[in-house]
């Protein structure tokens, strides 16, 4: 009987003890993947590529830097660009909230920049 009474007692905090400790467990990603997601090309040259984010592929182009806000949970995102002339730098971000995710430069119109990221 005693033994019975202390095995229902070892559950019960055993039981409580979970309870307790997933309640208190603090979990941030939510407060990051609210942020909106942003792509940012910056450069002075024309560049064209694509942009996949929320399964859907946009041809993208410019003459100058251009920012792309894909909301808050855009999926897996795939950037591809390329330069079209050989002047300056080329250089693709991505950016959640005030983070910088990924960043990658080009100086050549033989080099591509490739990104991918899932949120």
């Amino acid at each position: 009987m005693i033994k019975n009474a202390v095995i229902i007692i070892f559950m019960g905090l055993l039981v409580l003890i979970v309870s307790i400790s997933g309640c208190i467990t603090n979990n941030n990603t939510s407060n990051q993947s609210s942020q909106d997601v942003e792509i940012e090309i910056i450069t002075n040259s024309p560049w064209n590529g694509t942009l996949t984010h929320s399964g859907t592929d946009y041809n993208i182009t410019g003459e100058r830097g251009k920012k792309y806000n894909l909301g808050p949970n855009p999926g897996h995102v795939a950037i591809y660009v390329k330069k079209n002339k050989d002047t300056g730098n080329l250089t693709v971000q991505l950016i959640q909230g005030r983070n910088i995710i990924q960043t990658q430069t080009i100086s050549s119109s033989q080099e591509v920049i490739n990104l991918t990221y899932d949120f």
